[in-house]
């Protein structure tokens, strides 16, 4: 190789190799979203996107998905739309979030990873049902770590609202963090799949 080269062979041999891996040639089906129809469409949504809270939903059986479509910027500082993460929502007498009921209660955590007296037994974007052991008196608000078994722990924050027939407390989660909010949408919508694998396939 000539001394005034930029690049050894070994740098070249990478980024060939870089260059050809498949797995990193292959996008993220579920966070693009390509938006034919013209460019008068495109450019509405895009400023819509860029202004105001722009949703796409979708409605099967029971439920409702409802993706939030955000407007990101590349590396080369063009916009794209991408879908956001899903509200899950389940219809009935009224229409509320969807549940997801854990098969057994998962402990709140308090910042150093100890297990407190509150177990939950349901959890939606929005709320939370749990079991107060011990004899505890539930709190009026809890800001405590959520850590389902084999997913990373995830804060939440709940004000009382009331108890239930069978002696639970329901609480709505008020998130302070928009990425936390995230994490729990994702771990419901994980769950989801689990829950309704037809629907995700």
């Amino acid at each position: 190789m000539q001394r005034d080269a930029l690049l050894t062979q070994d740098e070249l041999d990478f980024i060939q190799t870089m260059q050809h891996n498949p797995q990193l040639n292959v996008r993220d089906a579920t966070s693009s979203l390509l938006v034919n129809g013209g460019s008068q469409i495109r450019d509405l949504l895009t400023r819509l996107a860029a202004h105001e809270q722009v949703t796409l939903q979708a409605t099967f059986e029971n439920q409702q998905m409802t993706f939030p479509l955000q407007l990101v910027e590349d590396e080369f500082h063009a916009l794209h739309l991408r879908l956001g993460v899903p509200s899950i929502y389940e219809d009935g007498p009224k229409v509320r979030p969807w549940r997801l009921v854990l098969d057994e209660p998962v402990a709140l955590e308090n910042a150093r990873g100890h297990p407190g007296p509150m177990r939950v037994h349901e959890v939606s974007f929005k709320g939370v049902l749990l079991e107060v052991r011990n004899k505890t008196k539930p709190p009026r608000h809890f800001a405590l770590w959520f850590s389902p078994s084999g997913y990373e722990r995830i804060a939440l924050r709940g004000t009382f609202e009331k108890e239930t027939e069978n002696g639970l407390y329901a609480y709505q989660l008020n998130q302070d963090a928009k990425d936390e909010t995230e994490r729990l949408r994702q771990f419901i919508l994980q769950q989801h799949r689990l829950t309704h694998p037809a629907l995700h396939q």
